[in-house]
C-alpha cells in the first residue's frame, strides 16, 4: 500500500488573490527542503522569478481548479489499483509526496531518511488527467522493479537504468496510447528525433560500460555535459524506451510480461 502525502496542502485552496503568497510559503517549508530544494539542488531564486510570470501563475491556477473538488489521494489510489490489477503486481509499501508550485520537474524518486520516496509536481500535469496517468504509470513500474530486484535500480548500472526507464515509458504508452514518444519519455521532440537518427553513436558511447554506472550522467541527468559527449540530455530515457518497445513488439509481449526480467535479458549487443 502506498502512502500519499500532500505537502503545503493549503495551496489547493488558492485563488487569484492569494496564490502568490501561498507559493512563497514554499521557500520556508522544511519538508520541501528535504524533498526538493536540497536533493534537486534547486536555487530558490529560480522559483522566485516564476512568481512574476503570469503564464505560469495561470498554469498553477488551472491545475488547482481541476483538482479542487476531487479527492486527490483517492484518485491516485484508484489509478494505482488499476495498474496493480492489470499487471498482477502490487506495491507492498511506498511513499508518494505531492508538491505544488515549483515548476522545474515532473516526477522523481529520492531517498528520504533512507526510505524510498516518489515526488510528484502537481502542476506538471497541467490539470490534464492523461498527464497524471502517464506519470503515475511510469513511477508504478519503478516501485515494482525496486521490490523485485531489491537494489538501486537508478544508479546500479546504465544497463539496468536503460531498461528500468524503458519499461516505465512503455507502460505509460500502454496506459495512455496514441501520444507522441516525447510525452512518454518526458523530453523534447528534438531529443527523440536525434536518438532515432543516431542509434549507432548512442550505442558506441556505451560499449563495455553497460554493467557500470560510469556514464549515468551522460545518458540520464538533466544537466549533463552535452558539449563533451555530443549526446542530448536525457537521451537514456529515449534509448531505453525504443529498445524496450522493440523487444515487446518483436516478442508480442506487454510490459506486465517483462516487469521481472533482468535488464541483460532485454538489452545486449
Amino acid at each position: 500500500m502506498i502512502k500519499i502525502n500532500i505537502v503545503n496542502e493549503k495551496i489547493l485552496s488558492a485563488n487569484q488573490e492569494n496564490i502568490i503568497d501561498l507559493l512563497k510559503d514554499n521557500f520556508n517549508n522544511a519538508m520541501l527542503n528535504k524533498l526538493y530544494f536540497i536533493p534537486k539542488k534547486i536555487n530558490k531564486n529560480i522559483i522566485n522569478t516564476k512568481l512574476d510570470n503570469a503564464e505560469y501563475i495561470s498554469k498553477v491556477l488551472n491545475t488547482l481548479n481541476f483538482y479542487r473538488n476531487k479527492d486527490i489521494r483517492q484518485m491516485i489510489r484508484d489509478k494505482i489499483s488499476k495498474f496493480e490489477e492489470e499487471t498482477s503486481y502490487q506495491i507492498n509499501a511506498g511513499q508518494l509526496y505531492i508538491i505544488i508550485g515549483l515548476d522545474t520537474t515532473t516526477i522523481y524518486s529520492i531517498k528520504l531518511n533512507d526510505i524510498d520516496a516518489t515526488v510528484l509536481l502537481l502542476e506538471s500535469t497541467n490539470g490534464i488527467e492523461d498527464n497524471l496517468d502517464i506519470l503515475l504509470a511510469h513511477e508504478y513500474t519503478h516501485f515494482i522493479r525496486k521490490q523485485i530486484f531489491k537494489q538501486d535500480i537508478f544508479e546500479n548500472s546504465i544497463g539496468e537504468r536503460f531498461i528500468t526507464e524503458g519499461i516505465a515509458c512503455n507502460y505509460s504508452r500502454e496506459i495512455v496510447p496514441n501520444k507522441d514518444d516525447c510525452e512518454y519519455c518526458i523530453v523534447d521532440e528534438s531529443t527523440v528525433h536525434w536518438v532515432k537518427n543516431n542509434m549507432t553513436e548512442v550505442e558506441e558511447h556505451m560499449i563495455g560500460k553497460l554493467s557500470t554506472n560510469e556514464l549515468m550522467s551522460d545518458y540520464f541527468y538533466m544537466f549533463a555535459n552535452i558539449t563533451k559527449t555530443g549526446i542530448p540530455a536525457r537521451t537514456g530515457y529515449v534509448y531505453g524506451y525504443l529498445k524496450v518497445k522493440e523487444y515487446l513488439e518483436n516478442n508480442n509481449l506487454k510490459v506486465k510480461d517483462i516487469l521481472s526480467m533482468a535488464w541483460n535479458e532485454i538489452l545486449y549487443f
